[in-house]
């Protein structure tokens, strides 16, 4: 028998490294999935249930929050970013203080958060505090509302976000919804509704799994 008769059966030109990207591919498409999805369906609301739009406004294009502005913890950790990433995060802005009216909106994320029921499991909060006048200011505000992440930028980190936003100190005391993919996509007006973003919510973490139940459908 010679030695050819004996050698395995030669592949297919390309099948290894075809099969090593097939899982990468699936993988992007999971983690990519939440934003995109909702992403469609608000650019093409006649696909949303009973044909209702968005309620807050589409920040186009999307702004990351900049990889290089400092972001410190209460405890005077950095807050990483990837901390920041895989989930939905309802976000507010403010300023050198968080008065009456801030410490009102972060009890309306507080609400949203419990009123998404299952939801809230893939919703964080968190509060950005653009040169805090108060030290540690940012501290108390994190034990009131436990559980939600509270960072201070200095002003020049702070100045950069607003100017990415375009609004400049408009942009301050607003609630934003961060997407998984860990870039703002939503903003909602100071006097604007906490319902409005709870329905809002609500269907991107709608559209956010039916689009992973879609990558994943086929895969084991």
């Amino acid at each position: 028998m010679s030695l050819g008769e004996n050698a395995a059966p030669e592949r297919g030109e390309g099948s290894y490294p075809k099969r090593r990207l097939k899982p990468l591919l699936v993988m992007i498409a999971v983690f990519a999935a939440p934003s995109l999805g909702a992403w469609f369906l608000y650019f093409n609301p006649e696909y949303l249930p009973s044909g209702h739009a968005n309620l807050g406004q589409i920040i186009s294009p999307v702004v990351p929050i900049p990889a290089h502005m400092a972001l410190t913890t209460p405890e005077g950790a950095p807050l990483e970013r990837d901390a920041l990433m895989g989930k939905w995060t309802l976000v507010f802005l403010t300023g050198r203080d968080c008065a009456a009216p801030c410490q009102s909106r972060l009890r309306d994320l507080r609400q949203i958060r419990l009123a998404l029921g299952e939801g809230s499991l893939s919703t964080e909060r968190l509060l950005i505090m653009v040169d805090p006048e108060e030290q540690g200011r940012d501290a108390e505000l994190a034990r009131e509302f436990a559980g939600m992440r509270v960072a201070r930028t200095d002003a020049a980190g702070g100045k950069e976000l607003l100017d990415l936003l375009g609004q400049g100190d408009a942009a301050l005391g607003r609630i934003y919804i961060l997407d998984p993919m860990g870039t703002l996509m939503m903003r909602y007006a100071p006097d604007a509704p906490a319902k409005d973003t709870l329905k809002d919510m609500g269907r991107l973490i709608k559209a956010s799994r039916n689009w992973i139940k879609g990558a994943g459908y086929g895969h084991k």
